[in-house]
């Protein structure tokens, strides 16, 4: 665990190293404001806690987040900020064994009417651009990933401003899984087009692409057959010398249906996040809303999407094939006992159904032997000659109680 924490802080002093430096006058205004905005409900519900959960969002939270997801996956999701500023994307991520690769795609847009010296003007719109496409390796517990993202903003139909930036991230389980561990540098090495140039200033403020610094766990465990997750992250923000500490909860009250609180300590804007999260066999779908704050006005910033993971189910399937094999082996072996119990048994009850009398007269005798002791003995003494019918008694054992009556008389009959 040492070794881990000194190669996070370690990562972290690199990724900070490689933020832009400040300005001449020691300030450094941020464009790019929707790059500062969190996309995925889940995460976003959670506070925006999202640095060491696979919930997507890696060109936001943390470049190797697939890893923690431990699955493929495309995503899309949309919704609205306060002001009537709409959102939307999507996102998709291949994870392999060793590699994973991710790719996404974020927009959102404003209308609003321009003025002029007269009080007229036409209806336009302002609207942001980011793309981005990120790769990762995994080496066992561990992962370590790059991301480039490519920004533009467009205001009315003459102002474009773009920019390119490039995010790294590690990743880390441990504790079988329960923990997570994540850092992430965020638009440290930076290029950008328009903004700060001195012809623009007078339709926009100078400044750069805003750089942050991200690191954050989660623990993953259950509690009373309730399975919980739970995320915290320390962000650093370069430009205003920040930290926002994001927190946020996870619970499973029923098999399909998830609860989310979060907040995000630090941003005086929002004053707590809520979500939901049903998930049904592959696909899910989660709903974030936040409760924002500015002046006197109270709003809420609200996201939707869906999510499907691709090849769990065949993950599952692989893994019972093993498993049904065998059980026709099983059985087979079961049987194949039970065929000879009756081939042992029919043997042993031949001998009781032969024919032959001398085997069960040489038993039977041994229950009568007792009551014939008093009929033989005056039987052999009076009439010897008598013998040979001792057979015929026991020929027919169902016959000796008719018969030991009669051979009582006899000895009444010899005494008249």
């Amino acid at each position: 665990m040492r070794r881990i924490t000194t190669l996070f802080l370690m990562a972290l002093a690199a990724m900070l190293a490689l933020a832009p430096v400040a300005s001449a006058d020691g300030v450094n205004y941020t464009g790019f404001l929707m790059l500062e905005e969190p996309v995925n409900p889940r995460s976003a519900a959670m506070g925006s806690a999202g640095t060491a959960l696979g919930s997507g969002g890696f060109r936001y939270y943390n470049p190797a987040q697939p890893f923690f997801s431990g699955h493929s996956s495309a995503a899309a999701e949309f919704g609205q900020m306060p002001g009537g500023l709409n959102r939307g994307g999507f996102e998709s991520a291949l994870v392999l064994p060793e590699w994973f690769a991710a790719i996404s795609f974020h927009s959102s847009s404003v209308d609003f009417e321009t003025r002029d010296e007269r009080g007229f003007g036409a209806l336009t719109s302002s609207s942001t651009t980011v793309g981005a496409i990120g790769a990762g390796y995994i080496r066992g517990n561990l992962a370590a990933a790059v991301s480039l993202n490519m920004v533009e903003d467009r205001i009315w139909v003459s102002s474009t401003y773009s920019a390119a930036a490039l995010s790294a991230g590690l990743g880390y389980k441990t504790l079988d899984g329960k923990l997570n561990l994540g850092a992430a540098g965020l638009h440290s090495i930076a290029w950008s087009k328009g903004f700060g140039a001195e012809k623009d200033t007078a339709v926009w403020h100078s400044g750069r692409v805003p750089v942050f610094a991200r690191a954050g766990a989660a623990w993953m465990d259950t509690l009373r057959s309730f399975p919980y997750t739970v995320a915290a992250d320390v962000v650093y923000s370069k430009e205003d010398e920040t930290f926002t500490v994001p927190v946020g909860i996870e619970v499973s009250v029923l098999p399909y249906i998830n609860v989310r609180l979060g907040k995000r300590i630090g941003w005086d804007d929002e004053i707590m996040s809520l979500g939901l999260g049903f998930n049904i066999d592959r696909i899910s779908f989660d709903a974030a809303f936040i409760p924002t704050v500015f002046v006197d006005e109270y709003e809420i910033k609200w996201s939707m999407g869906f999510t499907y993971r691709m090849g769990a189910k065949r993950k599952q399937k692989a893994a019972q094939e093993p498993v049904a094999e065998p059980e026709p082996d099983i059985v087979e072996s079961a049987e194949e006992p039970a065929e000879p119990e009756p081939e042992v048994i029919e043997p042993a009850e031949e001998p009781e159904s032969t024919e032959q009398p001398g085997e069960d007269n040489a038993e039977a005798p041994a229950e009568p032997s007792e009551e014939d002791e008093s009929t033989e003995e005056p039987t052999e003494d009076n009439n010897p000659a008598e013998s040979p019918a001792e057979p015929e008694v026991t020929e027919s054992p169902e016959e000796d109680k008719p018969e030991s009556p009669a051979e009582e008389d006899n000895p009444a009959e010899s005494a008249d």
